[in-house]
């Protein structure tokens, strides 16, 4: 049975081989990873992200970091986000290639940003649609009742007002104004311009031609319209005094913005829109059979140097939903690509009799089956066991080629689980399509297990990380972390940081210094210097892992004001000068000088405990 993770742990061992809080400009995360930007690449160590318990993947591409760690993400993106904070979406570090495939993988993962966050509205409507189905055929529930329109309503809504939805994510990743975002989609959606926009052809506003169209499930519209809601949103704050600024800018803002959307971005997305439909009608009337295997390729290839930009292409299935009622395109290959895993997953437990593969394979398989998530297999099994992988896209793609050939549709957004496989039921309790998706079921569940049987596949690779886990908890002992400077103690609950206070990073306690030099308190190896040296780690050779922070609010000190006397990847002594500090410094920007020593992996240990009147930290193993 796999051993419940301990997210706090996790979170902490994740930003010190990220290179510390100090490297990281920007976190966010999707429905499986962790996404961070970081200032200086060099100083993440990918090696050991990997080896991090729940970790089950990294991907690295310049200042851009992935963790990949499954369904477990919003539990751990808590921990993560107590420590580091929200961070700008809007950060430094952007990647300075401006190359082609650059610009694309780009393109793609900010589309994968906007969208990530809506996904789960589109799921819950999923759900209610499997949900409507249900209440129909067993219970009988007709289409004209109360209960039925309104349910049916709440599903729909989803897609209707997706450009309020997306406007909101798209101002959170350009750095603008939400609320003025969420309401220029709204207004887009008036009733009134709908009913004007029924007429068809153009119209003018302040005397520009304006063409008349509807904007409900829009979505690359609004985040062109936001795009250029931001850039003006820039100039406005650097134009307009303090003095006015409160009260013009959002009036300013929204008016200049409408004209812009109803007159140029508007149709320009809807004229991007109507040929990427034009070009998947043409692929369904002429290529139906091709469509789902090519893009399985295509995904196979560049979902290596680019995970999750499938969440790009969402909007194109989203539609197709509303245009023609259902999708045989994006939900399709979803269903062929994440149902396979799972059956994958369950073939290699079951063949397999390594310990640790079978406590991967077992949850990856649920998760990818039940829960439409095939990150755990993919990065937990596929990438560690090339021959896995093979037999995972030969799946796929036998049963994208059947799916293509019987033109398989999906009448929802979400039909790439089991749980979510009455999506496929069509009108009036038509179930030709419905047994269609079940037979591309058993044909990944054959394929699966005949493949996976068949080939010769190496799992020593988790021989190698068990041996590693148990040195590693072999190495564990006992600690005492002594006072890292002369002065008056602090006992934890009285640091004025309330994370410090509260043993969000660990145990801790704090010393205010009498004097400018601050002392190592551990004997161990610097592991890593913050770029404002207000703080450092040190690992020592028992196991624990050790800060020194500096100050609060020491970020905020000059270049000078604080003095590292040591370098990452030395050795250190107990009592040893590890850094020098201007008091007097702290003391006119009005600072709280106070250097604080934390035990981060205080999880680790049996019994953690402070003595006061010593000014020690003991942590028994």
């Amino acid at each position: 049975m796999a051993k419940k993770l301990n997210y706090a742990d996790m979170a902490a061992a994740i930003i010190t081989q990220l290179g510390t809080q100090e490297n990281l400009t920007n976190v966010n995360h999707c429905a499986t990873r962790l996404r961070v930007v970081v200032r200086d690449p060099s100083k993440v160590d990918a090696a050991a992200l990997k080896k991090i318990d729940g970790v089950l993947g990294v991907e690295v591409r310049e200042n851009q970091v992935q963790v990949i760690v499954g369904q477990i993400i919003e539990d751990l993106f808590l921990e993560v986000e107590k420590r580091v904070g929200k961070t700008n979406a809007n950060g430094a570090g952007k990647p300075q290639e401006k190359k082609l495939v650059a610009i694309f993988s780009n393109f793609l993962q900010l589309m994968a940003g906007i969208m990530s966050p809506v996904i789960p509205s589109l799921i819950a409507a999923g759900f209610l649609t499997c949900l409507l189905l249900l209440l129909n055929l067993v219970f009988g529930l007709e289409s004209t009742n109360s209960t039925y329109v309104i349910l049916n309503n709440l599903a729909q809504s989803v897609f209707y007002f997706l450009p309020v939805f997306v406007a909101y994510t798209s101002a959170k990743k350009f750095d603008t104004e939400p609320v003025l975002a969420m309401l220029l989609a709204c207004w887009l959606l008036y009733p009134d311009w709908v009913a004007m926009a029924g007429a068809g052809g153009y119209t003018t506003y302040f005397g520009i031609p304006a063409l008349l169209t509807t904007y409900n499930g829009a979505v690359l519209q609004i985040i062109l319209s936001v795009w250029v809601m931001s850039k003006i949103d820039q100039l406005l704050k650097k134009a307009l005094p303090l003095s006015v600024r409160h009260f013009l800018k959002p009036f300013l803002l929204i008016l200049i913005t409408s004209v812009i959307t109803l007159t140029l971005t508007g149709p320009l997305g809807g004229l991007v829109t109507n040929y990427i439909a034009m070009f998947i009608a043409w692929i369904r009337n002429y290529a139906s059979w091709a469509a789902v295997p090519a893009i399985i390729i295509f995904a196979s290839t560049i979902g290596l140097l680019c995970p999750g930009f499938h969440l790009a292409l969402i909007p194109i299935a989203t539609t197709s939903l509303a245009t023609v009622g259902y999708d045989d395109f994006i939900n399709i290959w979803f269903f062929c690509c994440t149902i396979t895993p799972g059956f994958i997953a369950l073939a290699v437990a079951l063949k397999s009799k390594n310990r640790r593969l079978k406590e991967i394979a077992f949850p990856a398989s649920i998760s990818a089956l039940f829960g439409g998530i095939s990150e755990p297999t993919t990065y937990g099994i596929s990438y560690k066991m090339p021959k896995v992988y093979f037999c995972s896209i030969a799946t796929s793609l036998i049963t994208g080629l059947y799916a293509g050939i019987v033109h398989l549709k999906c009448f929802g957004f979400g039909g790439y689980s089991l749980t979510n496989i009455l999506l496929y039921l069509g009108e009036n309790g038509d179930t030709t399509n419905f047994i269609k998706a079940l037979i591309g079921v058993g044909i990944m569940a054959v394929c699966s297990f005949v493949f996976v049987f068949m080939t010769k596949w190496d799992d020593s690779v988790y021989n190698e990380e068990d041996s590693e886990a148990e040195n590693a908890a072999a190495v564990l002992t006992s600690v005492e972390l002594t006072a890292p400077a002369q002065g008056v103690y602090i006992a934890q609950e009285n640091i004025a940081d309330p994370v410090f206070a509260a043993g969000t990073l660990g145990a801790c306690f704090g010393i205010r210094p009498e004097t400018d030099e601050v002392l190592s308190p551990v004997d161990g190896v610097i592991n890593s210097i913050a770029p404002t040296r207000h703080a450092m780690t040190i690992k020592t050779a028992g196991g624990a892992e050790v800060m020194v922070h500096i100050g609060i609010d020491s970020m905020k000190l000059g270049d000078h004001e604080i003095e590292t006397l040591v370098q990452t990847g030395q050795a250190v002594n107990r009592h040893q000068p590890i850094a020098k500090i201007d008091r007097k410094a702290f003391a006119a920007k009005q600072l709280d000088d106070t250097i604080i020593v934390i035990l981060l992996n205080s999880a680790a240990y049996t019994q953690v405990h402070v003595d006061d009147q010593r000014q020690q930290l003991i942590a028994a193993a």
